[in-house]
């Protein structure tokens, strides 16, 4: 049995003969009418009454062309992946993003990218912190979006994309929330801040107090955060629909005497596996609407504080501006 009998057995049910399908395939009518023939003899069924003027389709004969046609419409889908793969270089793209990147921009980067590149797959892990270097490093991830923890590391391209503004909050009911002015170190390490650290414990966020609890998911802190069960840092536009609510109050510390934070993220890759002809488009088209994006926020007075994941090694190394 070959696609080519499925094709002739298509052409003869729907054009109801022989001699008519001959012409429409450009082939001589004993072409056509062996290789049905030589079809129901490979399915032990007979596909056609020839006892008429015009041959008709059994039972069988409609049944057999409905998986016909499944099975010729796949072999066009599988050409089709074939020809994309020869053309656009990689079938499927892995990347694994830091949860601070706007899922905004990324749907609708991700939307475009379904649009361009429709036989292009994509598996996405959104991760915490620390989860999209190591998912590049362990292989899981052709590309990732992340902030390092490290300036440069071998084997690993880095290509920075922008900084993602940082605001400290606590709840409206916190007693954080009713200090007039710049809050002092004494006043924060009354509290407890809430901060993010990984699965392993290996890699943790920004330590700014005395009293920490640590989480691994950023939705779920943000959830205790809303309670008044502690403080935290967190990126301004996960924080900014419940400020404008007035169920979050953004901090200014002493510390930082009111300058802006901010969390740099930068799109990685290994130097042996470069991104394709497809994943170097994604790349360029989530920089530029993360650009654009960036610029909604508004521009906050004073050269701004980067602050950066660590690898805890003790507890001074917590905190890098």
């Amino acid at each position: 049995m070959t696609l080519d009998q499925l094709q002739i057995l298509l052409v003869v049910a729907e054009l109801g003969s022989f001699s008519a399908a001959a012409r429409k395939l450009n082939r001589v009518q004993s072409a056509v009418s062996q290789s049905i023939q030589s079809l129901e003899d490979a399915l032990q069924l007979q596909l056609f009454d020839r006892s008429h003027k015009l041959p008709r389709l059994t039972d069988a004969g409609r049944a057999i062309l409905a998986d016909a046609k499944r099975t010729l419409s796949s072999a066009d889908a599988l050409r089709a992946r074939a020809n994309s793969i020869a053309t656009v270089a990689e079938p499927e793209i892995t990347l694994a993003i830091e949860q601070v990147f706007p899922n905004a921009v990324l749907i609708e980067s991700l939307n475009e990218f379904r649009s361009r590149y429709p036989l292009v797959s994509v598996t996405l892990f959104a991760e915490g912190l620390g989860a999209p270097e190591q998912s590049l490093l362990d292989g899981n991830a052709r590309l990732a979006i992340y902030s390092p923890a490290f300036d440069g590391m071998p084997g690993i391209q880095l290509q920075f994309m922008g900084d993602v503004p940082i605001s400290v909050v606590a709840s409206a009911d916190h007693p954080l929330a009713r200090v007039q002015g710049l809050i002092s170190q004494a006043e924060l390490d009354e509290h407890v801040q809430l901060t993010l650290t990984d699965r392993t414990k290996r890699y943790r966020g920004v330590v700014m107090g005395s009293r920490t609890w640590s989480f691994v998911d950023q939705i779920n802190r943000l959830d205790f955060v809303l309670r008044g069960f502690g403080w935290c840092t967190m990126p301004t536009h996960l924080a900014w629909p419940h400020i404008e609510a007035g169920r979050l109050v953004e901090l200014q510390l002493a510390i930082h005497q009111g300058r802006p934070l901010m969390f740099p993220l930068y799109a990685a890759h290994k130097v042996d596996q470069p991104p394709g002809l497809a994943a170097q488009w994604l790349l360029q088209d989530l920089q530029e609407r993360f650009t654009k994006w960036l610029d909604t926020y508004p521009r906050r007075q004073g050269p701004a504080i980067q602050i950066r994941i660590t690898v805890a090694r003790n507890a001074s190394a917590d905190h890098r501006a």
